[in-house]
């Protein structure tokens, strides 16, 4: 909380040097450009077992960089197009080989307990966004640097595990080891809000939720992209902002 708490003071600082370049947008187009740091929380249990929001302990715990390049349309709308590359490199600890911890797939017809002892996950969504500000025009508040918008476009996600084969979560039956991979696209959807300042160098805060369907998954190998409904998810994300 003292992260965001500061996160914000700095935003209203920077609002007396923002304050003559809002009123310009109305005039001249303006475009920007920038990266950010987000933090993924999954919705879905068994996305959110395998790929944790946050663990320092090891690298299961999903990353996201985000890319940005926007234009000012007007005082109250921009569009950005927005790149970014998700990812994991392990399997979550609390379902992780040494933990006894794996889950059921059927394969071929045949039900067996897999344990992954190797895993790796990447998606790169990229989305077309609008952002709404609905307070621009009051130019001596805070406020005027709030926003909120959507956005969606295509994603590539791509899983790849190494699993060790039981024929129960007793794991007394070994039956061997094999690699599993799978890669797809499909779309995804967000919606957002947040605050972000305008003047040359900025910072922003942005909070979202972005749906990402998994019907595109083949749903035949022991991945976490069959089990799992979706890879929707609640993410936090502070960014750094360049204007010319």
């Amino acid at each position: 909380m003292k992260v965001i708490a500061g996160i914000f003071l700095l935003l209203f600082v920077f609002v007396g040097i923002s304050e003559a370049q809002i009123k310009q947008r109305s005039k001249d187009k303006v475009f920007y450009t920038g990266m950010g740091y987000k933090f993924v929380l999954f919705t879905d249990p068994e996305a959110r077992s395998a790929y944790p929001f946050f663990d320092i302990t090891n690298q299961a715990f999903v990353k996201e960089i985000d890319g940005f390049f926007g234009m000012v349309l007007n005082e109250r709308f921009v569009f950005e197009l927005a790149p970014s590359y998700m990812f994991s490199n392990d399997y979550g600890s609390d379902d992780s080989e040494a933990d006894g911890g794996g889950f059921y797939f059927t394969e071929n017809g045949v039900n067996r307990y897999y344990v992954p002892t190797d895993a790796k996950m990447f998606a790169i969504p990229v989305n077309a966004r609008i952002k709404y500000f609905p307070f621009a025009k009051d130019y001596g508040s805070a406020f005027n640097l709030f926003y909120f918008g959507g956005g969606a476009g295509p994603v590539y996600i791509s899983e790849e595990m190494n699993q060790r084969v039981y024929t129960d979560d007793g794991r007394l039956d070994f039956l061997g080891a094999a690699p599993y991979a799978e890669d797809f696209w499909t779309l995804n959807f967000e919606a957002l809000a947040g605050i972000a300042t305008v003047s040359k160098f900025g910072i922003g805060f942005e909070i979202s939720y972005r749906f990402i369907p998994l019907g595109a998954s083949s749903k035949t190998k022991p991945l976490i992209t069959s089990i799992a409904n979706n890879f929707s998810s609640f993410n936090m994300a502070a960014n750094v902002i360049y204007k010319f």
